[in-house]
């Protein structure tokens, strides 16, 4: 290295997308602006993978309003969808379907699904009569005790119990009846959660063999006690959940707790006794970012959803972004990088960790868009035939301070030998707004025998800052991945470059 030069970046790229308008402020790590790319706790970033299609024909044309995979027994699984005003089960995945339910519900109202012993409950945001379904082929879904169970949202087999919450009667109540005799047990054991008169259940999760259970201002910790009543109710949190993205994700070192979506658009963590926003590089619009959590559609939360991607440990947060209705965006969170980071293109109405049949089982992230196409996600380099359209920001790169002028030496890029196609390096300086046309073009075309593919591009400019983007060429090659950075300068002095 040349005298009085120094080298900012590194081997750490694994920071993730940072949308706050104080931009000097990120480290070498974190992206100000980036789309479809993933940021891995190894400290690479690359493109991410796409989705491809699984049924040929078509679900009904508003499809996903529930998503679930149940086992029957034995290696017999279904996908369990609800479309249109039916709900359909598939034991391949999505490749095809059977009727499971038809005309039970009212078009465009969720359905929300839970397991109690051998059945699989469907409960209703329509509040039509509870079904359930033992997963026999060739059968049909039945109403749970008529006449006597309640119509409700939310189910959760907690206990020994089947408890039905957010009722016809009271929002805020839950029913419940042993998991042994819900199709003829009189359901008249019930309790109300204190809150206000405008609040309601909003869902419900099992941590640490405790219940807890959300409404929307509040969270309650539901514990069995047996006796009359069975179960005692405790307020520990005032904030409440958003419908459909409490789900659990495992922290490092500290185990597993509940990840959600509160109503004031922020991501928060709860182990059972404390909680924390963990969503706050996301918030903020304002930045250079395209999307942050504060373009969410406020009049659309409740289609949001989300799901914890078990193969990678990550949480996936779908939203409306915008002023859209439906959801366009996906907003990852990896735990082990407290990492978030944006992809588009992503107007799936459900999703769900589904496992295959059979004796070679595995799961894979399943979703389900509006349209009716049941999609395997993490899998191929298309949107199902839509290219991938990714970018990558670096931080801003300057001196001591942005007033000192530097002389940019050189930028060295280290790719893995697996990445192909072509990738776009653009750059901009003095905080222009506009990236360059492509300075170079970076092929991959040559991998053979080599364990990384460095590219080294000379850089003979004076600037006060600077910055570079990555993009691809829109095609099915497979997804690049940048592991290190190294960016060479000469600090002049004080002055304008």
């Amino acid at each position: 290295m040349l005298r009085g030069t120094r080298s900012a970046g590194g081997s750490d790229l694994s920071g993730g997308l940072v949308t706050l308008p104080n931009f000097f402020n990120l480290e070498a790590a974190q992206s100000p602006n980036c789309m479809n790319v993933v940021f891995n706790p190894g400290g690479s970033v690359e493109k991410r993978l796409g989705s491809s299609t699984m049924n040929t024909t078509l679900l009904a044309s508003t499809a996903g309003w529930g998503v679930y995979d149940f086992g029957a027994g034995g290696d017999l699984r279904w996908l369990v969808v609800a479309a249109g005003s039916g709900i359909y089960a598939s034991s391949n995945r999505g490749v095809s379907f059977v009727s499971i339910a038809t005309g039970n519900f009212s078009v465009q109202n969720y359905v929300n699904f839970e397991r109690s012993k051998p059945f699989l409950i469907a409960t209703m945001d329509s509040l039509n009569q509870v079904l359930f379904w033992a997963g026999s082929v060739n059968t049909f879904m039945l109403t749970l005790a008529v006449n006597s169970a309640p119509t409700a949202r939310f189910a959760v087999d907690f206990q020994g119990f089947l408890m039905l919450m957010n009722t016809n009667l009271n929002k805020r109540r839950i029913v419940y009846a042993d998991n042994n005799l819900i199709t003829t047990d009189p359901w008249n054991n019930s309790f109300d959660l204190p809150s206000s008169f405008d609040d309601e259940i909003t869902g419900s999760t099992i941590l640490n063999k405790r219940l807890y259970v959300f409404t929307k201002y509040k969270l309650f910790r539901i514990s069995y006690v047996g006796g009359n009543p069975d179960f005692a109710y405790q307020d520990v949190k005032d904030w409440g959940a958003v419908p459909r993205t409490i789900k659990k994700i495992t922290l490092p070192e500290v185990g597993e707790v509940i990840i959600c979506l509160s109503w004031d658009k922020t991501v928060r963590i709860f182990d059972g006794s404390e909680d924390q926003i963990v969503s706050g590089n996301i918030e903020d619009a304002g930045g250079m970012a395209d999307v942050s959590l504060e373009d969410a559609n406020d009049n659309a939360l409740t289609a949001a959803f989300a799901e914890t991607d078990t193969n990678q440990q990550t949480y996936k947060l779908w939203l409306a972004m915008g002023t859209s209705s439906q959801t366009t965006h996906c907003f990852v969170y990896d735990p082990l990088n407290t990492a978030f980071y944006p992809f588009d293109n992503q107007l799936f109405h459900g999703a769900v960790m589904a496992e295959s049949g059979g004796t070679a089982t595995r799961r894979e992230l399943m979703g389900v868009r509006r349209t009716g196409q049941v999609h395997l996600i993490n899998s191929g380099n298309t949107d199902a035939g839509t290219a991938v359209r990714d970018y990558y920001q670096s931080p801003v790169f300057f001196g001591k301070t942005p007033r000192v002028a530097s002389k940019s030496q050189q930028i060295s890029l280290y790719f893995s030998a697996t990445s192909s196609g072509n990738v776009f390096f653009e750059d901009r300086t003095n905080f222009s707004n506009t990236f360059n046309p492509p300075r170079v073009i970076i092929s991959f075309a040559d991998t053979a025998g080599k364990l990384q593919i460095s590219k080294t591009i000379d850089l003979p400019i004076t600037t006060n800052t600077y910055q570079f983007q990555l993009s691809s060429s829109a095609s099915t090659a497979d997804p690049w991945r940048l592991n290190r950075v190294d960016y060479e300068l000469t600090d002049l002095g004080l002055g304008k470059a």
